[in-house]
């Protein structure tokens, strides 16, 4: 569990962002829980238009214009420390009515934070998180925000919805700015890795490989891979086509939490069409299949499997990554699936799947 997770567990909004460094975790965890924002002109500019009528009226002292958590720790008033784990974590958070233009700020301890619950008040926590990854590191930031009452929640919503745009920029650029001075890790080019099902057509000339990271851990998301099919919980993907305009289940459902080799996936609402699973490995792959003496196009045969595989990229998100491959006889006819009907289909399903899967898990994630 993220420390964060102590301290605002069941957030209204969350907003993670992630970089992967070739920094090692320690040198990466410095320059992180170091990092001041002002360094970047325009992030030091907006502060100071957002702070200009207190100097204007001498309310504010010009005297600590960094920005980070070197600042709050410092200042000790509005933003403080709520925990930090040394080389791995660090927590900020705040009790306040955001949406004025001089933020109340309500005087709480950290040691109260996650219970405060007097009404009238937003809360927001954000940390900065390191974890080994690969030859090197990632780095993500979390946001975290809720408020005491639905009246203020709907307050800091509309708050939000203005100073959003300035906060997710800050946050990007910064960001960006830690992943330049650390140098970006190479991440593997998914089209060129190994997966497991490869292997059940060699030398397979037309293949579709897409990915998705998603801020939720492995068994999170393996569960909605065990819920695909029309026999369970739908294909997450377009329902209008894939699932006979029926929803796909938006909860995991207890029973559906794994499939075995030998098992068929219904792909079809009338379940007159089924994937074949050919290989499982629980929360690692799942690659499901299906052969067939002949197509819609040629009395040839035809052979295709589809590949889910999940790598942790920290302790609490996965990257999720798919591949279909196919082969088909004669050669004309398996260029023309393969080629040109379809990789855009599959392409425009795939990615809706694979959008759909990501918001569900991280939902989940969110909530626990």
């Amino acid at each position: 569990m993220r420390a964060i997770q102590r301290h605002l567990p069941n957030p209204r909004h969350t907003e993670i962002n992630r970089i992967f460094v070739k920094a090692k975790p320690d040198a990466a965890w410095e320059t992180a829980r170091h990092f001041d924002a002002s360094d970047i002109p325009w992030v030091r500019l907006l502060f100071d238009i957002r702070a200009l009528p207190d100097l204007l009226t001498g309310k504010r002292k010009e005297e600590d214009r960094s920005i980070g958590v070197d600042q709050v720790a410092r200042q000790g008033t509005g933003f403080m420390i709520l925990e930090e784990v040394p080389g791995r974590e660090v927590v900020v958070g705040s009790v306040g009515q955001f949406w004025h233009l001089n933020i109340p700020f309500a005087p709480v301890a950290p040691a109260d934070f996650r219970d405060f619950n007097e009404p009238g008040w937003g809360k927001l926590a954000w940390a900065i998180a390191v974890e080994p990854c690969g030859e090197g590191s990632t780095v993500s930031l979390e946001l975290r925000t809720t408020a005491t009452d639905d009246e203020s929640w709907e307050k800091l919503q509309r708050y939000y919805s203005v100073i959003g745009i300035g906060s997710r920029l800050i946050r990007h650029s910064g960001m960006a700015h830690l992943e330049a001075e650390m140098g970006k890790m190479k991440r593997p080019d998914v089209d060129e890795i190994a997966m497991p099902g490869d292997e059940r057509i060699p030398g397979a000339k037309y293949q579709m490989t897409h990915h998705r990271d998603i801020e939720a851990p492995p068994s999170i998301v393996w569960r909605y891979l065990m819920q695909l099919g029309c026999d369970r919980g739908g294909w997450y993907s377009i329902d209008a086509l894939d699932n006979g305009g029926v929803p796909s289940i938006d909860h995991l459902v207890e029973g559906w939490e794994s499939r075995a080799v030998g098992d068929r996936l219904s792909a079809t609402p009338a379940q007159d069409g089924f994937f074949e699973v050919y290989a499982v490995e629980k929360e690692r792959f799942f690659v499901i299949g299906g052969e067939s003496d002949h197509t819609m196009l040629t009395s040839g045969p035809f052979k295709m499997s589809w590949s889910f595989v999940l790598e942790p990229i920290g302790a609490d998100a996965t990257r999720l990554i798919t591949r279909a491959r196919g082969a088909i006889a004669p050669k004309w006819a398996e260029w023309l699936m393969g080629a040109v009907i379809y990789p855009p289909v599959h392409a425009i399903m795939q990615i809706a799947e694979l959008k759909n899967i990501k918001r569900l898990a991280e939902r989940d994630a969110h909530k626990r």
